[in-house]
């Protein structure tokens, strides 16, 4: 791939459209700053070009309540084709129920669990370099802010969150049709690490 992407830059432009139009109020450009991190890893790893694009377009969908779905992905299928539409649903987190209530965190992420196990290989893709960066981020919050921190961006807790991650390794274990396990090295390295700072933080408390 070369260096430049007018799909990968449109793709960035469409998120700043419709994904920063649900950001927090006063997130600010730190709301943006995760799909860049998580198309920045897709590169890093060598994915090709439609998995980059999908990676940055799932985080619309995923933020995006039910009834506003159709609309964004008939747009999303007309700019960048059924195959881009196709990876970003299949690397959607649930997090809505179909009024557009969020869902409680544990039900969500087991329903999430489910899907991992039988997720296209690009969506998988996505979904880890989603978690490396979340995971990344939230240590160095922590070790700057406090574990007190980690109530204000989430509602699991510290043994969910270790829940989470040993879960979702299990998981990506068991994939063997997919290209890029090296990732799953990544992931494991960097939630050890997260686990590590959670239970050191509350001994501390």
């Amino acid at each position: 791939m070369h260096g430049y992407s007018d799909r990968i830059n449109h793709a960035f432009a469409f998120a700043a459209k419709y994904y920063a139009a649900v950001a927090p109020l006063g997130s600010g450009m730190d709301y943006m700053a995760h799909p860049a991190n998580v198309a920045l890893i897709l590169a890093r790893y060598g994915c090709d070009q439609i998995t980059i694009v999908g990676g940055i377009l799932h985080h619309v969908l995923e933020e995006a309540v039910p009834d506003k779905h159709p609309v964004l992905e008939r747009k999303i299928a007309d700019k960048f084709g059924p195959v881009a539409l196709a990876i970003a649903r299949d690397a959607l987190e649930p997090k809505f129920d179909r009024r557009g209530g969020e869902r409680p965190w544990q039900a969500r992420k087991q329903e999430y669990l489910s899907l991992l196990a039988i997720a296209e290989p690009r969506a998988l893709d996505i979904c880890v370099a989603d978690e490396i960066h979340a995971c990344g981020s939230t240590t160095t919050a922590l070790r700057r802010l406090g574990v007190e921190y980690l109530r204000t961006v989430s509602r699991a807790g510290s043994d969910q969150t270790i829940w989470w991650y040993r879960s979702m390794l299990e998981i990506l274990t068991t994939r063997s049709d997919w290209p890029q396990r090296e990732m799953m090295t990544e992931l494991r390295l960097m939630s050890a690490d997260l686990v590590r700072s959670l239970r050191q933080r509350e001994e501390d408390l």
